[in-house]
């Protein structure tokens, strides 16, 4: 079985990320993917796999103004290129990794059954009513994004989603210790580290964590904080400054640390000895299950996808609405309880073990492909013998 992965965005976000590792894990299981993606650097990883990589043009989504008229343009001249590959590889499935690969695939393969891997909560419903109708099948990345698209599909389309959680490798997690961490990003050796790991846009909530930093300094002087996470679209400079102008303000510029040079989440992990993630409506929360893979206890706002991955003061905590206030106490009592933040995190370690591994996901997909090819073919014949 060939299947063939598109995105039509190379910059390294959390899709990216487990898109490259569920393609260099599928051939494990007997599956050859091809991938068509722009050039960048999720291009160069996979490419450096050994995956075969066809290069596509890129596409970022924008949903007004002039941006949505140029989105739509280059949606439109997409297709051709894709169907170019398509005839190229002949894959058995097309796996489209974001509504809008979706949108430029389904016209350009539609011959070749198509899989939609929904990983945002928040999509333009004619539009996923639509594309759904079209899909072979609809991968739901987590509980949460499954409840949203029940919400707003046809009832006779829902039998087409699966939910299948995201995953990581945690294998990524075991190499790098607290000391070579913080050596190498010249961070404090022996002060409590926390941190918060995510790209610069408004929905993360950087601000909430700066708030609760700036509690939690009142009362733990000696506590450093870091953000790991950077404009990562350059669509959001006003933000940063804000965000910059308010640490200033906070009085914590000499205990705080914004790293923008790193895509390898396993290379500062080891550094923090809590995680914060203020952000509401998180579709998923890859990086929660990176912290828990690297033994880092985690405090999460209680919404969406983190709801679903932590069970409350066992493998995490979770903080209604991401009061700030309220992750200040909770991260200051963890810091406070080395051992009982030590239990947590082996507890997060031993559920993504169970449940939030790429091999996981990858089984799950090929389980799936099959049973896609396998009810065209019966479909074929009943159509043939009548």
């Amino acid at each position: 079985m060939t299947v063939l992965w598109v995105d039509l965005v190379s910059e390294l976000g959390g899709a990216q990320h487990s898109m490259f590792e569920v393609c260099t894990t599928l051939p494990s299981l007997g599956i050859k993917v091809v991938a068509a993606v722009p050039y960048g650097p999720l291009f160069d990883l996979l490419k450096g796999a050994g995956i075969t990589v066809y290069p596509v043009s890129a596409v970022r989504a924008r949903k007004r103004g002039w941006g949505l008229f140029t989105t739509t343009a280059k949606l439109l001249r997409a297709p051709s290129t894709i169907g170019e590959i398509v005839r190229a590889v002949k894959p058995d499935i097309v796996h489209t990794n974001s509504l809008t690969a979706f949108l430029a695939t389904s016209r350009a393969a539609s011959s070749v059954p198509t899989f939609w891997h929904v990983r945002d909560i928040q999509i333009p419903p004619i539009v996923a009513r639509e594309s759904a109708k079209k899909a072979e099948r609809i991968i739901a990345a987590s509980e949460a994004i499954d409840e949203r698209l029940v919400d707003i599909l046809s009832p006779r389309i829902l039998g087409r989603i699966r939910v299948i959680r995201n995953g990581i490798d945690p294998t990524h997690f075991s190499s790098e210790n607290r000391a070579d961490a913080r050596k190498r990003f010249g961070l404090p050796p022996d002060v409590p580290v926390v941190g918060m790991i995510a790209h610069i846009v408004p929905w993360k909530r950087h601000d909430a964590f700066i708030q609760a930093a700036a509690l939690i300094r009142q009362r733990r002087p000696d506590a450093y904080f870091v953000v790991v996470g950077r404009d990562l679209f350059g669509e959001h400079a006003r933000h940063l400054a804000r965000l910059v102008e308010q640490v200033a303000q906070a009085g914590l510029k000499d205990c705080f640390n914004w790293i923008t040079d790193t895509d390898s989440p396993e290379s500062i992990l080891p550094a923090f000895d809590v995680l914060l993630h203020p952000a509401l409506n998180e579709p998923f929360g890859r990086v929660i299950c990176e912290a828990m893979a690297a033994q880092v206890p985690v405090i999460a706002a209680e919404s969406a996808g983190p709801a679903a991955i932590l069970k409350q003061r066992v493998s995490g905590i979770l903080v209604r609405d991401g009061d700030p206030e309220s992750m200040a106490e909770e991260a200051l009592a963890l810091l406070a309880d080395p051992e009982g933040a030590k239990r947590m995190a082996a507890e997060g370690l031993r559920t993504v073990l169970a449940q939030y591994t790429t091999r996981r996901v990858c089984e799950q997909l090929a389980k799936e492909y099959r049973s896609a090819l396998a009810s065209i073919s019966s479909f074929v014949a009943s159509s043939d013998e009548e």
